[in-house]
């Protein structure tokens, strides 16, 4: 599979902007967490992907990031022992162009996406908050590793969240993922305002997808998070990965989550119409 080439050189990349950033990083998290409010004993941390603030520390870095450590229906998992359900409703893309801004958190870059584009399934219409990458991709699938994985995610009234998650393998370039490489904020800037995207351009070929009940990949790891993963997977190519890399200090994935018992549902593909 095409999956395996990326790793070593994302490891290096990781390994060189690790070594460049450890020192700044760690003082800044330091001082996050001495200037932070502290709830009993247990100071607020910043969080991130690597050193005090990896993954496996999420839950013990602050109160209200328990739900990383205690909870029971994570996210990312790996997709795998799937039940199909020929009767799951289609997902139906209303997408368009609307005015987008990146926000750099420093650890995930936000596509802040204005309102106007929706996804409907069933009976449940979401509108399409904002969308992001990870490298590499947070689910698998069957055990396989993927390099990039993009979360299109959904609000609808109530609060509730319906995330779409699109997996990339090496290959050809994407334009799509091309257009946000290029929208990404200047180095030292935190937000690039005042540009259009197509949101049209994310609709899947095909339809099918796997569905189930997970949370937020990232901190406080909220949960009640419906996903839908498509099972199309498209390409970027190698050079693509390391930009997106490269701006994410070498990473910016959360492992494989425990399953819990949690049904993984899947529709077969079908064509767009």
């Amino acid at each position: 599979m095409q999956g395996k080439p990326f790793l070593p050189i994302l490891t290096t990349v990781s390994r060189a902007i690790r070594t460049a950033l450890a020192l700044p990083l760690l003082v800044g998290n330091a001082l996050q967490g001495a200037s932070g409010p502290a709830c009993g004993n247990r100071p607020v941390l910043d969080w991130g992907y690597w050193g005090q603030g990896a993954p496996n520390n999420w839950g013990t870095l602050s109160p209200e990031f328990d739900l990383c450590a205690t909870g029971i229906s994570q996210s990312p998992i790996d997709l795998n022992n799937l039940t199909e359900d020929p009767s799951a409703p289609e997902l139906i893309f209303n997408y368009g162009g609307n005015a987008a801004e990146v926000n750099h958190n420093g650890k995930v870059a936000h596509v802040e996406y204005a309102e106007g584009s929706t996804l409907t399934v069933g009976t449940q219409r979401y509108h399409l908050a904002s969308m992001h990458i990870h490298v590499h991709a947070e689910h698998q699938v069957e055990g396989q590793l993927f390099p990039a994985e993009m979360h299109l995610v959904h609000r609808k009234e109530g609060g509730f969240l319906g995330v779409v998650g699109q997996i990339y393998r090496l290959g050809e370039p994407d334009p799509v993922v091309q257009q946000l490489i290029d929208a990404y904020p200047e180095p030292g800037q935190a937000i690039k305002s005042g540009f259009t995207l197509d949101a049209s351009r994310f609709v899947p070929g095909d339809m099918g997808y796997y569905h189930y009940d997970g949370s937020l990949t990232t901190p406080p790891c909220t949960e009640g998070v419906d996903w839908y993963v498509l099972r199309e997977i498209r390409t970027v190519s190698q050079e693509q990965v390391n930009r997106i890399a490269a701006l994410h200090n070498g990473f910016n994935h959360r492992p494989i989550q425990a399953r819990n018992g949690r049904v993984v549902r899947y529709k077969r593909l079908r064509p767009r119409q």
